[in-house]
């Protein structure tokens, strides 16, 4: 072998091994850049605790109804008005634009003050996919949420019933579908 032959191999080879040293070494400073999301993502994770809670229809609400999908929820501390009901539209589109990944995903409403029977009704005609919970059950699981002074917030809850993500009631749709997009991109390669 001659030397330019030697060189090109060390090149190949070598180079990106003392590329990545001097990278993590005390001589530079390079940390990745900031995530891609768009929610708040919730450090550590909040594990769902609400064992005794049911939904309007009467059946329980806990982690095994919960588990093994993801969850888009809307929690609101208000009477649900026009704002509410844009909110729940716009989650049940997120659902449905994830096409293959629609039965993976579940809706959720927890509404703290009681609920009209018209109410639950429109939301119900949205989408059956709801599962609505109101009054003394909604406040019981409200307190695990992270409040930071809204009235209204979206989450997004993972496959193990975990409060994963944070959005604020005035952030675009599409941030949170581009998030749950890639949530259901990278779990299903995995």
């Amino acid at each position: 072998m001659n030397k330019k032959t030697i060189l090109l191999v060390f090149a190949i080879f070598g180079l990106p091994v003392l590329i990545a040293t001097l990278m993590h070494s005390q001589w530079f400073d390079w940390r990745p850049g900031d995530t891609r999301n768009h929610g708040t993502l919730i450090r550590p994770v909040i594990e769902w605790t609400a064992e005794s809670v049911s939904d309007v229809s009467g059946q329980a609400v806990g982690v095994e109804r919960l588990e093994d999908r993801w969850f888009l929820v809307l929690h609101t501390r208000e009477p649900c008005g026009s704002d509410c009901m844009d909110s729940l539209y716009w989650l049940r589109q997120i659902r449905l634009s994830q096409d293959r990944h629609v039965p993976d995903i579940g809706l959720l409403l927890i509404h703290e003050p009681p609920m009209p029977e018209e109410l639950v009704e429109q939301v119900q005609a949205l989408s059956d996919a709801f599962i609505i919970v109101d009054g003394a059950n909604a406040s019981a699981i409200g307190e695990q949420f992270p409040a930071d002074g809204e009235t209204t917030a979206r989450y997004i809850l993972d496959p193990m019933a975990n409060i994963i993500m944070r959005y604020q009631p005035d952030q675009p749709p599409d941030e949170i579908r581009k998030d749950l997009g890639r949530l259901l991109t990278w779990t299903q390669s995995q």
